[in-house]
């Protein structure tokens, strides 16, 4: 089947962006017009020069990337991942290496998975990792129980500190981790695009698809103005708001989260660092935090309801359906209103001098306790946890931070699918003329070196031109991300059950 001739990727995010670049580099598509399309303007000024969005999913000074994964084949689309953020995608600050603690309560990390115990999660990534990490389980570090996490945290390590409790928060050290600026690697890739010279960038809001007469196929689609762009090939890779466009609400869950910062000082800064300080995930309360990053903050964000949902089922195993009925109870905002133009677009929220949210916003405010629950379990003074029985201990500095006030606090969003898998996939009612590659669940931008590629490749093998991939496990990780990320059959269902397509 022939390359197509005229391409629309819409979208200049993680999916988006980083697919076009991989479609300049390959020559099998040195014929096609390439053409990407965002609704934000990244070049106001000058077209050396680019702007991140401020109110994309992927504006942000850190994102973890991590090793850490249950299921095999994420673990090794990260394996290939952290090498590539070694190279160029890295380069400048835009990755920074740092140790990874991937903590969850219940019994030792070594004993056998007990129901109901979210420290099964991070088994199942321990496990995972003992199988790829280089050097196995040796270059894993246990701290198995509170006690051990905090003497591991303060500047005077304390023999002994495992407290011998059955349950208690746990986990893993990985080092072959750390944080990237999603903003600033956005940034670098749109001017790395530009300057090969083969992507014809455009500005323009996309409100439909263009359909051919009898709508078996897809056109390209047709802008907020009217304007329409027709293609060969339509790729929707719009975060958010791919399921508006697409018009298929059941998609994903479009969540709206918050992520707050506290601000170190310098020297702060470098002592947490020169103790090796951990990016710090907890599974149990859905809390992780990034940093001292370059501007010496911590991040602390929430995880979304879809990665709450997957540590659930991994604590208590469920059905579809229990997962649907469970996400759908903890997210009020499944169906966003699309109408309003500030759903799907982040920004920051205003606080007085003091920290305090300035609009009582109740999400906002139990996102916050969410945060200082988190800070004072690991970095609080003892005498807020004297029931845990263990010798005083005080760390000043980390004791100051626990109960520091937020510096900044903007709100983002979650793009979730019901599997918690990406899409990437044709949709199967309009042969190839349509492609989907959305679904980020709160992790896609880990994987930017390398999913755009990934992409590509599912993209022609459809086309039966199947790439050329050197080993025996890269040809087996294609078919699992095919398998994984195929177009769910339920959405089909659904249309057809609405009597018509798209």
């Amino acid at each position: 089947m022939a390359i197509p001739h005229r391409i629309i990727i819409v979208g200049s995010g993680v999916f988006g962006l980083s697919t076009a670049y991989y479609m300049s580099l390959n020559q099998k598509f040195s014929n096609s017009q390439i053409i990407l399309l965002d609704a934000w303007n990244f070049e106001p000024d000058s077209r050396s020069t680019s702007v991140q969005n401020p109110g994309a999913a992927n504006s942000d000074t850190s994102r973890i990337v991590r090793r850490a994964y249950p299921k095999g084949p994420y673990a090794a689309l990260a394996y290939e991942s952290v090498e590539r953020w070694r190279t160029d995608w890295g380069a400048d600050g835009r990755y920074v290496e740092q140790r990874l603690l991937f903590s969850g309560e219940g019994g030792p990390l070594e004993a056998p998975k007990k129901m109901g115990e979210t420290v099964n999660y991070v088994k199942d990534a321990y496990a995972t990792g003992c199988e790829m990490t280089p050097g196995g389980a040796g270059a894993l570090e246990i701290w198995d129980s509170l006690d051990k996490i905090r003497s591991e945290l303060q500047a005077t390590k304390h023999e002994n500190a495992d407290s011998g409790k059955e349950s208690s928060l746990r986990g893993f050290v990985s080092r072959d981790c750390g944080y990237a600026n999603s903003g600033a690697t956005i940034e670098w890739l749109r001017q790395e695009i530009i300057r090969m010279g083969r992507v014809d960038i455009r500005v323009g809001q996309v409100q439909k698809l263009l359909y051919s007469n009898g709508r078996a196929r897809i056109n390209g689609v047709v802008l907020a103005d009217g304007t329409e762009i027709h293609a060969d090939l339509t790729i929707i890779a719009a975060g958010c708001h791919s399921a508006r466009i697409l018009q298929l609400p059941n998609m994903c869950t479009v969540e709206s989260a918050y992520v707050a910062y506290i601000q170190l000082t310098e020297s702060e800064a470098q002592e947490l660092r020169r103790r090796q300080w951990p990016l710090i995930v907890n599974t149990h309360r859905g809390v992780f935090c990034v940093g001292p990053d370059q501007e010496n903050c911590l991040k602390l964000g929430q995880c979304s309801t879809g990665s709450r949902v997957e540590i659930l089922k991994s604590a208590h195993p469920m059905d579809r359906d229990e997962a649907a009925k469970l996400r759908s109870a903890a997210d009020s905002s499944v169906q966003p209103d699309w109408a309003n133009p500030g759903t799907g677009w982040g920004g920051k929220v205003a606080l007085t001098n003091n920290g305090e949210v300035v609009d009582d916003d109740p999400d906002v405010n139990k996102a916050l306790a969410a945060f200082r629950g988190f800070l004072l379990e690991l970095l609080g003074p003892r005498d807020d946890f004297g029931s845990l029985d263990v010798p005083e201990r005080h760390d000043p500095l980390l004791n100051s931070i626990a109960v520091r006030p937020f510096a900044r606090v903007r709100r983002c969003w979650y793009n979730d699918t019901p599997s918690y898998d990406f899409i990437v996939d044709y949709h199967p009612s309009y042969g190839t003329s349509l492609f989907i590659a959305s679904g980020g669940c709160d992790h896609a931008f880990k994987f930017m070196p390398v999913l755009g590629e990934k992409v590509v490749s599912i993209i022609l093998r459809r086309l039966g031109d199947v790439p050329k991939i050197s080993s025996r496990e890269g040809t087996s990780l294609l078919e699992e991300l095919c398998s994984l990320w195929k177009f769910p059959d339920h959405l089909v269902g659904e249309q057809e059950r609405r009597g018509a397509k798209l």
